[in-house]
């Protein structure tokens, strides 16, 4: 009986780990890590013609978690870990 339990246990661990998996090709540049225990990822991707990109974050912790994108404007110079907001029909700030 505990060899089932243990086998079931396994199991259940298994496919909840794809279920939660981020899909394959997702984004094209990313950065980051994950770990069954935890961990977490950004990618920057689909560049637009007034200075915005699309911008992703995807957190997990012990199997759960989930992804955000956004349509982002570069960041400030001065703070460059955080990305502006995007208005539509307006040009980024900071646009290379």
């Amino acid at each position: 009986m505990r060899r089932i339990v243990i086998a079931l246990s396994a199991a259940a661990l298994s496919a909840g780990g794809i279920a939660l998996a981020a899909p394959a090709g997702a984004c094209s540049a990313g950065n980051g890590g994950w770990t069954p225990w935890g961990g977490g990822s950004y990618c920057d991707d689909n560049a637009y013609q007034d200075g915005s990109y699309d911008h992703c974050v995807s957190v997990t912790v012990l199997g759960f978690g989930g992804t955000q994108c956004n349509r982002v404007c570069p960041p400030d110079p001065a703070n460059p870990a955080i990305p502006l907001m995007w208005t539509p029909g307006v040009t980024c700030a900071f646009h290379k």
